[in-house]
Order: structure tokens, then C-alpha cells, then sequence
């Protein structure tokens, strides 16, 4: 099996993983999006993703760079992160996913721990005072 073939499982075990696990989550009602719309529409991108990967992987690899380490890390970075879900409180574990992110971009710390910070609030205010979500 080729690496984009692995690739394309992995995102589709993670998209099946997200889609079942927020399946009981209310998408919504009255034209109010609910605490299950953004899980389901990333389990969906997700699976649509990997069902392209494993139609058309791609013919030849490049040579080995950088981004190859990085690329295995960040979905081990994924599956961290649904794993710590319920452990972690949300804005701390999306922070420092994001943060670990930037870092395997190449970011600076300072970049990357700013830019963490930043999204990571927006994301806990926009989830808690736009849509009503508590996490």
C-alpha cells in the first residue's frame, strides 16, 4: 500500500471516528446551528477527502523532505487530540494544538504561540457566546 493510500485510511477512520462519535450531537434547530453541525461537516470533508486520495493517490513521491515527518506527526496530533477531548478542557487542548501545528509548519515560537493563542480564544468565544456551545 502507498503512503497517500495510508493517508486516505487513516482520514477515513478519523472521519468515521468524528461521525459516529458525535451522532447524538443536535445539528441544530429553527436556523440555529447546533453543537453537532461543524463535527458532522469535518467528518463529511474528512471522508470526501479520503475517498479522493484513494480514487487518484498519485502517481510519484518526491524526495524525502521535511514535510514527510511533519505530516505523520500532525495526524498523530489528531488523533491526539479527539483522544483528549473529554480530558482536556477545550480551549487549553486546542491551543496547544494549534501551537504544536504552527511549530511543524516551521513557525516561529513566538508566531506560532501568538497565533495559538489568538485563534484558540476566538474559537472558545465564538463556540461558547456566537452558538451556545459549552464545552
Amino acid at each position: 500500500m502507498t503512503g497517500p493510500r495510508i493517508v486516505a485510511c487513516v482520514l477515513g477512520a478519523l472521519a468515521l471516528a468524528i461521525l459516529i462519535t458525535t451522532w447524538g450531537f443536535p445539528p441544530g434547530s429553527q436556523g440555529v446551528p447546533g453543537p453537532g453541525l461543524v463535527p458532522r461537516l469535518l467528518g463529511v470533508a474528512l471522508l470526501a477527502l479520503s475517498g479522493a486520495l484513494l480514487w487518484a493517490p498519485g502517481t510519484s513521491a518526491p524526495a524525502l523532505v521535511r514535510h514527510h515527518r511533519a505530516i505523520p506527526a500532525a495526524m498523530a496530533l489528531l488523533v491526539a487530540y479527539v483522544l483528549l477531548w473529554r480530558v482536556v478542557p477545550y480551549g487549553v487542548l486546542t491551543g496547544l494544538v494549534l501551537l504544536t501545528f504552527f511549530r511543524l509548519t516551521g513557525l516561529a515560537w513566538r508566531g506560532a504561540l501568538i497565533g495559538a493563542v489568538l485563534m484558540a480564544t476566538s474559537l472558545q468565544v465564538l463556540f461558547e457566546r456566537g452558538l451556545g456551545v459549552r464545552f
